[in-house]
């Protein structure tokens, strides 16, 4: 099972993401990513043992003071890879603070991460190839694009859905000052601890 963490948006950011979320599900039962808690994905691997990883965790959080993040503008991953679809997502501003906190967990956990085999997506992009290596999880570095994800949508580009989440024009702030640690199978998300900073 995957071991992941994850800074999660609270309060009116939150709801904006749960109901696009609700309305995808009405529209397009079923889509990847939908049923989803909402999230910004920091690192997401297999571990050897949740318990050492959650250990190796807690321990950078001495050195990491909260911080915020802007939150504007409606984003998407046409053809995603990872799901076939096109993955509806709210930007995030990058900043070197979150970049540096993302590079201080993939450090924390790189002794206890056990993958199986590379995703095929992963193989022929040197890039991402080089950082799962390095840390279990392909979008470690720079050329990660941190982001909220709404739905990966499986329709045609022009779809009444995709051009309406365009036209969305959202402005909030992100809060930093917890990570949540998930156990991931699949789909199915179970929160196992959480550390405030």
């Amino acid at each position: 099972m995957g071991f992941a963490v994850f800074l999660e948006p609270k309060g009116e950011l939150r709801e904006s993401i749960l109901k696009w979320k609700t309305k995808v599900s009405k529209i397009m039962p079923n889509q990847p990513y939908c049923s989803h808690p909402p999230h910004c994905t920091l690192f997401h691997s297999e571990v050897r043992c949740e318990e050492k990883a959650l250990v190796q965790l807690k321990s950078i959080l001495p050195k990491t003071l909260p911080f915020e993040l802007k939150v504007q503008g409606t984003e998407i991953f046409w053809e995603d890879v990872a799901t076939g679809g096109h993955t509806l997502y709210l930007s995030i501003t990058t900043d070197q603070k979150l970049n540096d906190l993302q590079l201080n967990v993939a450090k924390s956990l790189k002794n206890v991460i056990h993958t199986t085999g590379v995703p095929a997506f992963v193989k022929n992009n040197p890039v991402l190839k080089k950082s799962f290596e390095n840390y279990g999880f392909p979008f470690t570095g720079p050329h990660w694009i941190p982001h909220l994800s709404i739905a990966s949508v499986r329709a045609e580009k022009s779809h009444a859905l995709i051009t309406e989440f365009q036209s969305w024009q959202p402005k909030y702030m992100l809060k930093v000052n917890e990570l949540s640690c998930w156990r991931v199978d699949g789909d199915d998300h179970l929160l196992i601890e959480k550390y405030r900073m």
